[in-house]
């Protein structure tokens, strides 16, 4: 098997996140343009997997920057359910390859309810964009990959930094406040690259007992909520298996029932009040089941065990999803190639053709093994 290039793109995060914030201006230009002079009071961020977890993942920051409510939604869910009664409403429909029906579908509804309407993707001439007002693109580069990384955290930077430059043209943040922003995301990029090595060197410990694995579980909490929902994807898109993610609070609310010594289980353990209940989570389960991963920084770990992620994370309350969601896209990249399966290409790759998800434009869903 060719060497997967996921692995790759989980490496060039860094880059590609400085890129995003150093370009800002050119890359939000139209946008900013579009929507300055226009009033907004509330903002819907629509998306689909990935993007929709890119959308949650942003959605505390923007709240805090902005003062305004944003919601997340499934495009789906948007088009055949949301009544916006507000029509000072901008609406913002995500989707990294461009081609996505049902995000179309989102902002022809938006439309309809004569709401304000932005498309962002990394493809320059997605679908989504004959279907918006205005158009941002994602500067990642073509992720030929099904199992998208850099653009997770590529699609968050970019959605943060078009109402970052929104605000700024608007007067509802100072120049000063967004610097002391951008100062705290670069300080959590400068971290990633140590977090690639020590995820790379954990999965090496964990891997002839992870491989196994049928059932395999991801918990978390307050901003790393998106991480659980994006690692649990990206695990069950590569290895293909069995995963569920779950906001801790809701694992206490019954999930619990379901673990037995099948379970494998990784914890993001991020500072706060949680992660003294997630080591006494994990004191609990492992009378059940031997496979707990817990992923986290030093502070407040009595004993450690190889099996568990202990490094330096910056732990910032906004911006270490960026962080924390790197070990589990490892975890997808490599385990999939210890199984026999490249990462790279989707299970069925004309999947959406069949049934009917998205317009393959033979680009951004073009998959190939290199020679």
């Amino acid at each position: 098997m060719s060497e997967s290039k996921m692995y790759s793109y989980i490496c060039e995060t860094p880059e590609v996140l400085r890129s995003i914030i150093n370009n800002r201006k050119k890359i939000t230009d139209e946008f900013v343009t579009y929507i300055t002079e226009k009033e907004i009071e509330q903002i819907y961020v629509l998306g689909s997997g990935t993007s929709y977890h890119a959308g949650l993942s942003a959605k505390n920051y923007l709240e805090e920057l902005l003062g305004m409510k944003v919601f997340v939604m499934y495009p789906t869910q948007f088009e055949r359910g949301e009544k916006v009664f507000n029509k000072k409403t901008l609406v913002i429909g995500m989707s990294q390859g461009g081609q996505s029906l049902s995000t179309v579908a989102g902002l022809d509804a938006a439309a309809r309810q004569g709401l304000y309407t932005a498309a962002v993707s990394e493809n320059p001439t997605a679908l989504i964009f004959e279907h918006a007002d205005v158009r941002t693109r994602i500067e990642v580069g073509n992720e030929q990959c099904g199992a998208k990384t850099k653009g997770y955290a590529g699609t968050t930077v970019t959605l943060m930094m078009m109402l970052t430059e929104m605000a700024l043209a608007k007067g509802i943040v100072s120049p000063e406040r967004a610097e002391a922003y951008f100062a705290r995301m670069n300080h959590v990029i400068d971290n990633l690259g140590a977090v690639v090595k020590a995820s790379t060197e954990w999965y090496g410990r964990i891997r002839e007992e992870f491989l196994p694995a049928k059932r395999i579980i991801v918990v978390g909490y307050d901003g790393l909520y998106a991480d659980v929902l994006e690692g649990a994807l990206k695990i069950l898109e590569t290895v293909r298996q069995g995963v569920t993610g779950y906001d801790i609070e809701e694992f206490f609310h019954g999930i619990y029932n379901s673990v037995n010594e099948d379970a494998h289980i990784f914890y993001l353990a991020s500072k706060g009040d949680y992660k003294a209940r997630t080591i006494r989570l994990i004191d609990v389960l492992k009378e059940w089941t031997p496979h707990n991963y817990l992923i986290g920084s030093p502070e407040g770990i009595k004993e450690n065990s190889s099996k568990n992620l202990i490094c330096s994370f910056t732990e910032d309350p906004l911006f270490s999803a960026w962080e924390y969601i790197i070990p589990l896209q490892v975890v997808a990249c490599l385990a999939p190639q210890d199984l026999g399966i490249n990462p790279d290409i989707p299970k069925d790759p004309l999947f959406h053709t069949k049934v009917g998800s998205k317009v393959l434009d033979g680009v951004r869903d073009h998959y190939k093994l290199e020679q």
